[in-house]
């Protein structure tokens, strides 16, 4: 039986777990990590590939010594705007890349100077460039050798949080028929779909800002019946796929809003039944919610 390579990725998060916690945070956040959005949450149609940090004006640096094989400024050529707005690309060793978004490019970037940025060096300051009204930088990792995205969070140094994941509105559904949960009525055997609101809120800002969970688990009587992680997001066959969990593309976990999430299929026999929603966010916060109703 021919054997499989580990995704570059994992192997690094192995390497670090033996070698202990000083090599695991190796890598640096770009700027000061107000995190507004995260990997893998939706709420435009589609996955974010990367996170969006708030930052204005503050200076941009690699989050590992990387060579410059990319950069792209706005307004350089006639062509459509990038979303990106003004951009540049590092790579690290043979498979890992970054990039970084939304930037005031540096001068050595604009003259190309150089090739190697290490950890200290200014890759520019965050901007306005692109598709975003907030200034900030957005941050993307690609293992090139895996052919995916990879969650940044995974790589970089835990971001101080203490409030957990938010979950609400949660339904049982089939054809025309919704129960929302909690409920006294008696709800009816058979098969049915659970949706719900999960998200976090970002502390970045002082406003109501939601934000992507990085797992939600489904326990029907302890038994765990779905569960997503975003770890890697990688295309197959023109579909963009969350791993490693069972690969659900877009439509299949969220709703159009993004925010409101298709936690599975669930068969309800009678009886008592405790259906329990479990949710985490990047940074290790965690938010439990059981319901207890009757099946007939």
């Amino acid at each position: 039986m021919k054997s499989k390579k580990l995704p570059i990725t994992l192997i690094f998060l192995l390497f670090c777990d033996f070698v202990g916690s000083r090599s695991l945070w190796a890598y640096q956040w770009p700027v000061e990590p107000r995190i507004l959005s995260v990997f893998a949450q939706g709420g435009r149609g589609g996955f974010e590939r990367g996170i969006h940090i708030l930052a204005s004006g503050s200076e941009v640096k690699p989050i590992e010594e990387g060579e410059l094989v990319f950069s792209y400024l706005e307004g350089s050529t006639a062509s459509i705007p990038y979303p990106l707005g003004s951009f540049l690309v590092l790579q690290h060793g043979s498979t890992l890349r970054s990039l970084y978004a939304h930037l005031d490019l540096g001068s050595s970037v604009l003259n190309q100077e150089k090739k190697i940025y290490p950890k200290g060096d200014v890759l520019g300051k965050s901007g306005l460039t692109g598709a975003t009204s907030m200034g900030g930088v957005s941050l993307l990792v690609y293992d090139l050798e895996a052919k995916q995205f990879v969650n940044p969070f995974l790589l970089l140094p835990p971001v101080k949080d203490t409030s957990r994941p938010i979950i609400r509105d949660v339904r049982l559904e089939k054809k025309e028929k919704t129960v929302p949960l909690p409920t006294t009525e008696i709800v009816s055997r058979g098969m049915w779909e659970v949706t719900a609101e999960v998200f976090d809120l970002s502390g970045a800002v002082p406003t109501f800002w939601p934000m992507g969970v990085y797992k939600v688990s489904l326990y029907l009587n302890g038994q765990e019946r779905f569960m997503v992680t975003m770890d890697t997001l990688k295309e197959q066959e023109g579909v963009t796929r969350v791993y490693p969990s069972s690969g659900l593309s877009y439509d299949q976990l969220y709703f159009k809003d993004g925010f409101r999430m298709k936690l599975g299929t669930v068969n309800l026999n009678p009886g008592v039944v405790n259906l329990e929603i479990a949710a985490r966010d990047f940074v290790g916060n965690e938010k439990n919610q059981l319901y207890r109703f009757r099946v007939e």
